[in-house]
């Protein structure tokens, strides 16, 4: 058995082989082997990479891609590796292989300096396996349009036409995602201009729609920016539709009502808003909340590589204080530890490794739910094999649940 990372191109292709075999998807070799040449050409740069596990054989029998994102944590930037396909071939499960392989990978992702994991599952349950935890908690709304009429837009609203547009769009997305924990930091493809007001990766399940971008401005200030695409009610029926909402940003409360307000001049052929929002409850802002449609979308698993750099970066209460918090990992056991985190004024101070007994011991999947805001201490007590030792009233005060922007 050789486990080793694909650089060639070869290999590549088998790798997109393996992956379309488990997932049952149609593959076409041809096209397929163009692109991955067009790839080692450097014509179209490869952003994933790739890793293959090998028989004795030379029979490549799992397969994984990742890509490597930068999220906002802590008002900082924290580099974090995605698992993006996982396939093993039919014939070859039931022998560990992608415990094997998946092993290797996070390792090397922890060896590069990642501090997180993260990966959109297709099974909660396989992904536990290896320390996996839901940590994202968008909320769908699908709001009438007409319950926005109460909100006004008196600021000047600009749309999103040239790519010279795009500055003032990127600074305020940036700003706002500092703001944010768990928010993509977006790197240039995201920011590619596509020509007639697009830009950016065309929208993966809908790539034939247009998108529409609009700013929404206080003298020279952007103070927020909305991204949504028409979707017509069917083909019978083309004038009337919904929109899907799919970036917001906004500096402050007034700027995001604006928007609202500015989204309720599409009444004129839209019934419905819909959004995938964290942190806003639209049913505690429109007047028949009770008309509000929501249902919880919990898409994205993490795992901790890391935990004394998420530590040290985490919010912190205010005042000053201490706590020791051990974390068991039998995945990944140079994960597991002992930690002394001294807070002041809402950040960690130091962050130590320890020997002795922990105030609160924790496995690594709830670790990485109370680190990164998913749960509070209180959801923790509820979960089996959760020890409390100590110093529970400081444990209640630092983990506390935040909104988690986490969307891939």
């Amino acid at each position: 058995m050789e486990i080793r990372k694909l650089t060639d191109w070869h290999d590549w292709l088998e790798s997109e082989r393996v992956i379309a075999t488990a997932f049952l998807h149609p593959w076409d070799e041809g096209e397929t082997r163009r692109m991955v040449q067009e790839q080692a050409g450097g014509e179209k740069p490869r952003l994933a990479q790739s890793w293959g596990l090998f028989d004795d054989d030379g029979i490549m029998t799992t397969s994984i891609s990742s890509l490597r994102r930068v999220l906002s944590f802590g008002g900082e930037a924290l580099s974090v590796g995605e698992i993006h396909m996982v396939g093993s071939i039919p014939e070859h499960r039931g022998e560990g292989g992608v415990r094997t392989l998946m092993s290797a990978v996070l390792r090397s992702f922890r060896e590069r300096g990642d501090a997180l994991a993260v990966l959109i599952p297709f099974s909660c349950a396989f992904y536990r396996k290896f320390g996996f935890e839901i940590v994202s908690r968008m909320v769908c709304q699908r709001v009438e349009i007409g319950q926005f009429a109460e909100f006004g837009c008196d600021y000047r609203v600009t749309h999103v036409w040239e790519e010279a547009d795009l500055l003032p769009v990127r600074a305020l997305w940036e700003s706002c995602a500092r703001t944010r924990d768990l928010t993509e930091l977006r790197g240039n493809d995201a920011w590619e201009w596509r020509g007639n007001g697009d830009f950016g990766e065309p929208d993966f399940l809908h790539p034939e729609l247009q998108r529409y971008a609009y700013v929404l401005w206080d003298g020279n200030e952007a103070i927020a920016y909305v991204r949504f695409s028409y979707h017509p009610q069917s083909s019978d029926a083309p004038f009337v539709g919904e929109l899907q909402v799919h970036d917001i940003a906004f500096a402050h409360p007034a700027a995001f009502r604006a928007t609202l307000g500015f989204l309720y001049r599409m009444r004129a052929k839209v019934t419905h808003v819909n959004f995938e929002l964290p942190d806003v409850d639209l049913a505690t802002l429109v007047s028949e909340g009770d008309k509000v449609e929501q249902r919880l979308d919990c898409h994205v698993m993490a795992r901790l590589l890391d935990p004394a750099r998420l530590l040290s970066l985490m919010p912190h209460p205010h005042g000053a204080g201490s706590y020791v918090l051990g974390i068991e990992d039998a995945f990944m056991p140079e994960v597991a530890g002992c930690w002394r985190v001294a807070y002041r004024d809402g950040v960690a101070a130091t962050v130590e490794v320890v020997d002795g007994e922990a105030d609160l011991v924790v496995g690594e999947p709830i670790a990485c739910q109370l680190i990164l805001g998913r749960i509070g201490f209180a959801d923790a007590l509820l979960r089996p094999g959760v020890c409390v030792r100590s110093n529970e009233e400081v444990l209640r005060r630092v983990f506390v649940q935040r909104p988690v922007h986490l969307s891939l």
